[in-house]
Formats: structure tokens, sequence, C-alpha cells
């Protein structure tokens, strides 16, 4: 395992959120067909691939908005949409929205930016993971998306597997895969550009978790961060599910928050 480096002062706490949302809003903007500014913040739109909510979300970056400015903003702009999604990037700005969104029937969750702060707790099991070629990695990565609740409509798996495609040409991009009794199950990516890097896309198949096969892919993605010198490694996670235990495992620490605001045809 390589040794981790100490964060440098410029790369943690709030700093490292807002050089992580940098990262994102960088990378994303230059995926969508369309990134155009709002008075909100940064509106993204991609025709090609309308069902997939991060190529067709409005980046809201002020901090302050009421839930009537958003909510007409997101119907002036994705109106020709099936949903309705947004990105809050100040964590202040989302806690106040989150109640009369939910109430209007949005979907809002909390998303912790985890940074790299210490050594992970122990190693993987030996060749769990391994790192491999973009069109072996969306094989199982596809079988992943269909495990998940919008899984059974194959055009939504088409659209995601796009944008998804889009996002990661945008930026560097690694990918990792995990195995176990011959099954490749589980999925990573590691995104990067200059000193900073993004752990992003894990996944594992149902059947084959409990296994230390999220464990591996993650620690092979940020082994891979590590020895080609970032300075700041990140990871995304939803502040209401487990996937954050395990990041902070392996030695990620919450350095601010945002929020995702999502509403979808019932």
């Amino acid at each position: 395992m390589p040794a981790w480096p100490r964060p440098k002062s410029d790369v943690v706490g709030a700093a490292a959120h807002a050089d992580a949302l940098d990262f994102e809003r960088g990378y994303s903007e230059r995926a969508a067909a369309r990134a155009a500014s709002h008075p909100l913040g940064v509106t993204l739109r991609d025709d090609a691939v309308p069902r997939a909510h991060m190529l067709n979300l409005l980046r809201v970056t002020v901090h302050e908005a009421t839930p009537t400015e958003l909510t007409a903003a997101l119907d002036a702009l994705q109106g020709h949409l099936l949903h309705r999604a947004a990105y809050v990037e100040h964590d202040a700005l989302g806690h106040a929205l989150a109640a009369p969104l939910r109430e209007q029937g949005f979907v809002v969750e909390r998303h912790l930016y985890m940074t790299l702060r210490r050594g992970r707790d122990r190693d993987a099991g030996q060749g769990l993971a391994e790192e491999v070629d973009e069109a072996t990695h969306a094989a199982v990565e596809t079988t992943t998306t269909r495990e998940r609740p919008h899984g059974g409509d194959e055009e939504v798996v088409r659209q995601l597997a796009w944008a998804r495609a889009a996002l990661r040409a945008a930026v560097a991009t690694r990918f990792f895969v995990g195995s176990t009794d011959g099954v490749r199950a589980a999925t990573a990516t590691l995104l990067s550009r200059g000193a900073v890097a993004q752990l992003e896309d894990v996944a594992t198949l149902t059947a084959h978790r409990r296994r230390g096969l999220a464990r591996a892919v993650c620690s092979a993605a940020v082994d891979a961060a590590l020895a080609a010198g970032s300075a700041l490694v990140f990871v995304v996670a939803n502040d209401g599910d487990w996937p954050k235990e395990l990041y902070g495992k392996l030695g990620f620490e919450a350095a601010g928050a945002s929020w995702a605001v999502t509403r979808d045809p019932a």
C-alpha cells in the first residue's frame, strides 16, 4: 500500500470541498452538449440523453435562493424533460430548501464530500481487484446498473452508459473491477485532472456483496491516485446511506456537503 500523503493546507476542509466542486463542475460542463450561465448557477443540457440527470441539470452555485425561484427555474429549463434535477452546491442553502422541496414531491439528498486524510484501516484481500480497459469495465457496470430501481428500462440503462462515457471522456479516467469466484462483480472509476482525483461510480452486484470487493476496487483506485501524485483525493457519498462508513474506513473524512434535488415522473 503506498504511503498516503499528508494533505496540504490548501486542500482540506472547506477549501477541499470548493476544489472538488470546481473539479466536478469542470468536467460536467465539458461533457454536456450545452453548458450555460444561469442566474442561479450553471445549466447543463444534452438532448441525446434526456433521461440522464447528470447531463440535464441545474447546478446551483449561489448562496441564496427560494424554493419558488428554484422550482420556477427548473420548470423553465427542464420543461421538455420527464424529470427535474438540480445540484445545490452550498450546504446551508440545501438545508434551507430541503423541507419545502420535499413537500412538493422532490427527493432531496445530502451528499458528503469526503477527502483522503489518513491511511485505511486494513488492506483489501489480495487479487480481488484489477485495473481494466473501458470496455471491460462498461460490461460489468451495465450489469450493476440493471440492478438499480431504474435498471428495468433498457433505454435508461443505455442513456446512463452514454452519459457516463461522455463525462469520463472529459477528464482522465482509469477503470477498476473486482472479481470473486471467476465473476467480475464490482466497479470503480478514478477521475483526475492535475492534482485532483475523484473516486467515483462504486458498485457491486447484489449476489457478490460482503466479500470485500468494494473495498478492493476503492483501494486499488486510491493507490493509483496516490502513486500518480494527487494532492486531493475525494469521494462523494450519500449522507443517508452506508457507503460513507466504508469510505471512512478507507481514510476519507467529510470536508463539506452539497445537495441533490430530483423529481421523476410518478
